[in-house]
């Protein structure tokens, strides 16, 4: 590196004369997120690091935005002393979006960014687990699955895997099975995973 003192020296018979410059090279930021890998995936209701390194001389201020915008304590992000490492406690579907880590020392300003993508484990609303039908009857079963992505429905009787055929409709979701003119065969345990 350059950096360093340097010094003039004018000398004739007369004596001498030394003029002094310290000298200091900055180098402008230079910033990686994590990897480098985009988009991040995280879990609601668990928590996301997102580390952001940085480089540069005089060592870079960091600050982190969303969306464009500073990220604050009211967005349930918390940044570290040093400005490296952003924490979500408890990721909600409002964390979803773009992160930038912004470094900016005398040298210049630069940045990265990396998008996060929530998702939601499925889950599945309680219904009723008795259903009573008569010989022939319709019957008709519900999963009422949600999550971020949506997720596959797959409908089992006994530990049988079932499929739409005859005698039996499946939504194209998953989330309603029907067995038309039902028999006495039909009977039995039924269950959506």
């Amino acid at each position: 590196t350059d950096t360093g003192l340097y010094t003039c020296t004018a000398t004739n018979a007369a004596g001498n004369a030394s003029l002094s410059y310290s000298l200091h090279v900055q180098a402008p930021p230079q910033l990686l997120i994590g990897d480098g890998e985009s988009p991040l995936t995280a879990v609601a209701n668990d928590s996301l690091r997102i580390h952001c390194r940085a480089t540069g001389i005089p060592t870079p201020r960091i600050q982190w935005l969303k969306d464009g915008h500073p990220l604050g304590e009211q967005d349930g992000a918390v940044v570290s002393e040093d400005g490296r490492t952003l924490l979500i406690a408890h990721v909600g579907l409002d964390h979803e979006g773009l992160y930038i880590c912004q470094g900016s020392n005398w040298a210049g300003v630069a940045q990265a960014e990396v998008q996060v993508l929530v998702q939601v484990p499925p889950n599945i609303e309680p219904s009723a687990v008795e259903l009573d039908v008569l010989e022939n009857g319709t019957a008709s079963l519900q999963c009422l699955a949600s999550g971020l992505p949506a997720p596959d429905i797959t409908w089992y009787k006994g530990r049988e895997q079932l499929l739409a055929g005859p005698g039996q409709t499946l939504s194209r979701d998953g989330k309603h099975l029907e067995i038309h003119r039902a028999q006495l065969s039909d009977a039995g345990s039924y269950r959506c995973v």
